[in-house]
Parts: structure tokens; C-alpha cells; sequence
């Protein structure tokens, strides 16, 4: 018969962390704040991925929040990141989409004012109308920019348009699944993409629409435009 005793506790054991990041190294901080949860900061962690180490810290936030409160926020993340690292953040960008803005006057006056507000702070703006998809969408294929495009339709072109490609035959579109993200960045043209955006805002501006009225375009191109000038710079090898 064994002793009897104080059970011995068991010996922890250590978790295996990560080396911490250390901030501080960084070249450049670049900050992207969303509206959407899921999908957007998804996407844009993609780009991490293309940096070369230590030369940029790039965070995406996602927020749930819509225009107006998605420049608001990225105040205040900002001044968190600034808290966190001591150091100057060298770029704001505030991604958020129109959505349906133009149907309630108090949400078309929110919209609005999120620019005047991202003016002042010196945040830019990456904003869709109506949704963000519309980006995904030029991926695949070309938009007219002289018929307005309810998110609903945008959704379907983009769900028709990844069906044609080779074993996606089935494919669903589900609003928020990040699977939509993969699928685009590898079967999909990003420069294709870009150009198909500046078509969009040339014929907008054009008509000087204003971005709540200019139905359909998206300026996520010049964001991501940056992104990769940023990922050429600091690959750039002598």
C-alpha cells in the first residue's frame, strides 16, 4: 500500500508564447480601421505577409461601426497605437462602406460628416458605395458606372462570377465568410482591379458626384495601391 500524503501538486507547465513583437523596431506604422469585422481586416492581413520584416507594422481594426463611428474610432485607435509603440503612426486609413446612407437623412448627413471629420484629423478615406464587395468584384469583372448597384446585386454578380472559376462551381456568397477573401486573392487580378476602380471614379468625377451619390465605385484601390508602393519600397534590394 502506497504512503498516504499531500497529493503533490502537479508541476505547471510553462505555455510556449511567441517572442514579443518589438514595436519600436519598426520603420513605419500604418493603421487600417474597418467597418466590417471580419471580411475587411481579414483582407488587409493579408499585406502583412508582403513586408519585409521590421519595416512595417501594420495594424487593421475592425469595428462594426459605419462611417461616421469608423473615423471616430480610428481616433481613437490611433492614440492607442501611439500609447503602445511611443512613436508617430504615419498613416490613418478609415475603410467603411455607403450601404443604404443616401435613404435616411440623419445617416446621409452621418456619412458626410465622417469626411469632414477624417479632414480635420488627417485620416484618408477608403470608402465603397454601396459595399465593399464592389472591390472584390472588379477582380473578375468590369462595372458600369451608369447604373446605380444595390449591395443585393453586387453580392449575386459576385457569387456568378466565382462559380465560373474551376472547382468553385458551387460556391454560395455568405456576407461576412472570410473564405470570399482567398478565393480573390488567388484567383482574382488585383491590377485588372485597380484599373476598373479608376475607370469608375474617373466617369464619377466626371460628374462631380459626390462619393454618397457616386453609385457605384470604390476607392479601396488607392489604398491598396499604397499598400503595395510601401511593400516595393521596402523590397527594393540595391
Amino acid at each position: 500500500m502506497g504512503k498516504r500524503g499531500k497529493i503533490s501538486k502537479p508541476h505547471k507547465i510553462k505555455d510556449i508564447d511567441e517572442r514579443p513583437v518589438k514595436l519600436r523596431k519598426y520603420l513605419r506604422f500604418f493603421l487600417i480601421v474597418c467597418e466590417d469585422q471580419k471580411t475587411e481586416p481579414y483582407y488587409f492581413e493579408k499585406f502583412k505577409e508582403k513586408f519585409p520584416k521590421e519595416t512595417i507594422f501594420l495594424r487593421p481594426v475592425g469595428t462594426g461601426r459605419s462611417s461616421k463611428g469608423v473615423v471616430e474610432q480610428s481616433v481613437i485607435e490611433r492614440e492607442k497605437l501611439f500609447e503602445e509603440t511611443h512613436k508617430t503612426i504615419d498613416e490613418v486609413w478609415a475603410v467603411f462602406d455607403k450601404d443604404d446612407a443616401d435613404k435616411k437623412a440623419g445617416n446621409r448627413q452621418r456619412f458626410i460628416e465622417a469626411f469632414e471629420i477624417a479632414e480635420k484629423e488627417k485620416i484618408q478615406i477608403a470608402y465603397s458605395n454601396e459595399v465593399f464587395e464592389l472591390w472584390l468584384l472588379l477582380h473578375f469583372t468590369n462595372v458600369s458606372s451608369e447604373e446605380p448597384i444595390p449591395r443585393t446585386d453586387i453580392y449575386a454578380k459576385l457569387e456568378v462570377n466565382i462559380q465560373k472559376i474551376p472547382f468553385y462551381d458551387t460556391f454560395v456568397y455568405k456576407h461576412g465568410n472570410k473564405d470570399i477573401i482567398d478565393i480573390v486573392l488567388k484567383s482574382g487580378n488585383e491590377t485588372q482591379a485597380m484599373d476598373r476602380a479608376e475607370r469608375l471614379n474617373f466617369a464619377h468625377n466626371l460628374k462631380n458626384n459626390q462619393p454618397i451619390d457616386a453609385n457605384p465605385n470604390t476607392k479601396v484601390h488607392v489604398l491598396v495601391k499604397r499598400l503595395r508602393e510601401l511593400i516595393d519600397w521596402y523590397s527594393y534590394e540595391a
